[in-house]
């Protein structure tokens, strides 16, 4: 299939997006520390129970040193070292302007890829990349309320670039510890060296007492699996989308994931979609399209 890795991409973003909203009800009942802990062992459990099924073996102990240098690098910088600054950023300026910034790690997954894995980008497909986030930013970006105004946190700002830096920085980890590797087994890799620098994290912080309480809340828990199970399709399917596709392509179609969020928050949760939501997702989609050309 041609456009195989691109339909990939679209896969990952609705598994994001699926999980974005199971795990942002797990947030509101626990800390997000807690659910990112929890989340990473499901996600190893599920990943080893399908290779095990799939190939045989419920670790990647068929993977090089080459696979566990980068891979592993890529989940302490992308799954640890990111997440902590994101949701730092959030308390210091808010979840709307750090999702403004994280969606500009395309554009950086782009530059990188030129940079370090010799990726060139033709003037369409660079044209089709800014489309597509000017559609992602549309839909983000909301009216300032003057009831519930955000101090400006030059800390907060500098977090979320950080942030997204580290974002993009590890998808290009990804895509260069992946080549020629399983999927699944590459991800989880990714999660097993972030749970253990976590590990590391809690037990330095003492903030185990948190995670054990997370796990007697049986819906969070139940919140927690859902959001593991999609996002770790997503993530599995964003490895596998790499390995056939551009870097900077498959990172721009798998953001749209704030724009599938709309039908989902539509038909699932009976919530109302602005226009602006709606041109916002054409004009995403039209980004979309312009790969294909």
């Amino acid at each position: 299939m041609k456009y195989l890795g691109e339909f990939f991409a679209l896969i990952t973003a609705l598994g994001w997006a699926l999980s974005s909203l199971f795990f942002e009800h797990a947030s509101k009942r626990t800390d997000s520390v807690s659910v990112n802990v929890i989340r990473l062992v499901f996600g190893i459990v599920f990943l080893g129970s399908f290779t095990l099924i799939n190939r045989g073996i419920f670790l990647p102990t068929d993977s090089t040193v080459y696979n566990w240098k980068w891979l592993g690098l890529s989940g302490f910088v992308g799954l640890f070292l990111g997440d902590l600054f994101l949701y730092e950023a959030y308390t210091l300026i808010g979840a709307r302007i750090c999702m403004l910034f994280m969606t500009m790690t395309p554009l950086i997954v782009g530059i990188f890829g030129y940079l370090f894995l010799g990726e060139t980008l033709t003037l369409l497909q660079i044209l089709a990349m800014i489309i597509t986030c000017s559609g992602v930013l549309l839909v983000v970006i909301k009216p300032k309320n003057k009831t519930d105004e955000k101090k400006f946190s030059t800390k907060g700002i500098l977090f979320i670039c950080i942030a997204t830096i580290f974002e993009a920085t590890g998808i290009v980890l990804t895509k260069m510890g992946s080549m020629g590797y399983d999927p699944s087994s590459s991800t989880q890799i990714r999660m097993i060296c972030a749970l253990g620098v976590f590990i590391l994290f809690l037990t330095y912080k003492k903030l185990w007492n948190r995670v054990f309480k997370a796990t007697k809340d049986k819906k969070g828990i139940l919140l927690i699996m859902g959001g593991t199970i999609t996002a770790t399709a997503g993530i599995t399917f964003l490895v596998a989308a790499l390995n056939l596709g551009h870097a900077g392509i498959i990172s721009t179609i798998s953001s749209t994931s704030p724009i599938l969020i709309i039908p989902i928050s539509y038909f699932i949760f009976k919530e109302k979609v602005k226009l602006k939501e709606i041109i916002g997702a054409c004009i995403s989609v039209l980004g979309i399209v312009l790969f294909f050309l």
